[in-house]
């Protein structure tokens, strides 16, 4: 007997119980009405994920369980059968309770199973030691004449977990997932899942949330893999999802339904991967505005390859309409660079407003002139300079959020937020920075790819919105005469790789000198990073890229005196 399995790749919102529970009875419905035998729906579904420390508020958790009774008695006399996640509380006599990241097999108004995560992932963005306990087995249940092995996430990374699944007998193992984004990991869940259904001659479904939460983006890219090693189904990445599996395919040999080849240098994408992370980021940035109840964004836009692109993503986000732009020039803009502003502003449909902040800049400099030493020439005296002249801008573009309720978005990448090649209250402005999480060279990769492909996830469908001349043009932060951004940082092409070895790789000074990088160019930039470090701890919030973000994944006190 086979079962027709339904794939629900949801999006929802964490906390919002009620309206998970709508999207999942929904689901339910529409699965019943096709007469499937089970529906899977990610991990956490019913509370969102991740919620942090609303997990350790009893209360939440019994909201959660109370919203679960409404849908098991959905699942009354239906074909389908759900598995779902949800917090779960256990109590055994005195003893204290313990709190577990589960699931439920549910089948016609009853729970028929509890499945409990066994491994808990507590690296990176994942703290789950601090919420949950971890159970001691793992599950397999008796369904439909099928035995089903149900893993929990992090249950599959855990090279014990498949041990013990190789010894055991079973019909076909279910993962259920949260598993945000990074660069390669969508192949890093193919090649696994591929490579144990071949050894065990069992097959995999692989079932993921889609969507943004906060600085993680969920791709989705939910599968099924047959015992072969061959994908027989693969879902939708950054879209919610629906599919419909049958068990009988985990036996046929097919051709295999995608070909993939995952980017070997993070620092050189691929058009695909380039393609993964453009959606990521558009993802990420309309999620937190939807989620946030946010309806407006508003941005600096500087005619710089940075602005340009967060004001792509912008207009992909939620449309032109919703979107303003304004340049902020003082005297050390260039004409080419307020005309580049214009035109990539027109390419993407958004009239681009001019408020010039020379008269502000020179009355604070006027003002400022008896305390702050202008007169001379030092570097102290021309950094304030050109600080003062970011701050202005923060200041203006933060009142018309205010007075708009508009989101104000922030423009800096990991360069210069490696490097504090930015201004706290200045540049650093803003709730959210699609950009947060990737290298200068990868903005200008990613670029070129937006000039070349649309697609159906983005709202503005046209190419060519970028002015070659931005992508062309030397980066300069244009706060004083003459600038270039390679007179303080040298080249990104250099920079970034001794970044991403300092970063990504975690290598100490000594180490990236050994691979051939310029000693004191090293020693420069590490002296700037290290000095960052109170700088990115004030910085807002973006979508996660790599495995070593600044949000959560990096974690480095500011006071620190061991700098190697």
């Amino acid at each position: 007997m086979s079962l027709k399995i339904y794939l629900a790749q949801i999006n929802n919102k964490v906390g919002d119980i009620s309206f998970n529970s709508s999207l999942i009875l929904d689901v339910i419905k529409n699965a019943n009405e096709k007469k499937c035998d089970l529906v899977i729906f990610p991990e956490m579904s019913l509370c969102g994920y991740p919620c942090e420390d609303l997990w350790k508020k009893e209360y939440f958790i019994n909201e959660c369980l109370k919203e679960l009774e409404n849908i098991v008695a959905a699942t009354k006399n239906t074909s389908a059968a759900i598995l779902i996640g949800c917090p779960y509380i256990e109590k055994k006599g005195n003893h204290k309770a313990q709190i577990f990241n589960a699931l439920f097999l549910i089948e016609n108004n009853e729970i028929k199973y509890v499945i409990k995560k066994k491994s808990l992932p507590n690296y990176g963005v994942f703290d789950e030691n601090r919420y949950f306990d971890a159970s001691s087995a793992l599950s397999y249940v008796d369904f439909r004449n099928k035995k089903l092995a149900i893993i929990i996430c992090e249950d599959f990374w855990d090279n014990k977990n498949l041990y013990l699944l190789k010894e055991q007998s079973f019909d076909a193992l279910i993962v259920v997932n949260s598993s945000p984004f990074e660069v390669n990991k969508k192949y890093l869940r193919l090649d696994r899942a591929k490579n144990f259904a071949k050894s065990k001659a069992a097959g995999v479904i692989y079932v993921n949330q889609v969507g943004a939460q906060d600085n993680l983006v969920f791709d989705g890219a939910s599968f099924a893999v047959n015992k072969f090693g061959q994908i027989v189904k693969i879902l939708k990445d950054f879209q919610e999802d629906f599919v419909i599996f049958d068990s009988n395919d985990f036996d046929k040999n097919i051709s295999d339904l995608l070909i993939y080849k995952n980017s070997l240098d993070f620092l050189n994408l691929n058009d695909e991967d380039l393609r993964l992370v453009y959606s990521a980021c558009v993802v990420g940035l309309r999620d937190y505005l939807a989620k946030n109840n946010f309806k407006n964004i508003i941005l600096g836009m500087s005619g710089g390859i940075d602005s340009a692109l967060v004001a792509a993503i912008s207009c992909d986000a939620i449309s032109s309409d919703n979107v303003k732009l304004y340049a902020l020039p003082s005297r050390f803009n260039s004409n080419n660079s307020m005309s580049d502003a214009r035109i990539c502003s027109a390419n993407i449909g958004v009239n681009l407003e001019v408020i010039s902040i020379e008269n502000i800049f020179s009355s604070m400099i006027s003002t400022l002139y008896d305390y702050c030493s202008f007169a001379n020439s030092s570097e102290s005296s021309q950094l304030a300079r050109e600080n003062i002249q970011s701050r202005i801008r923060g200041n203006i573009l933060m009142a018309i959020s205010n007075v708009n309720s508009s989101l104000l978005i922030s423009t800096g990448n990991k360069s210069e937020l490696a490097t504090g090649y930015s201004t706290i209250y200045g540049d650093m402005c803003g709730a959210f920075n699609p950009l947060k999480d990737l290298y200068k060279t990868q903005i200008y990769q990613l670029a070129k790819w937006r000039n070349n492909n649309a697609s159906d996830l983005f709202f503005l469908n046209k190419k060519n919105i970028i002015p070659k001349s931005i992508i062309e043009k030397e980066p300069s932060a244009e706060l004083r005469e003459n600038q270039k951004d390679s007179d303080n940082l040298g080249s990104y092409e250099i920079l970034d790789k001794i970044l991403y070895e300092m970063i990504d790789n975690e290598k100490s000074i000594s180490e990236i000198i050994n691979k051939g990088f310029d000693k004191y160019l090293v020693e420069k930039i590490a002296k700037l990073f290290y000095n960052s470090e109170f700088k990115r701890r004030q910085s807002v919030i973006g979508v996660k890229i790599s495995s070593m973000s600044f949000d959560k994944d990096r974690r480095y006190p500011i006071t620190n005196s061991y700098k190697k």
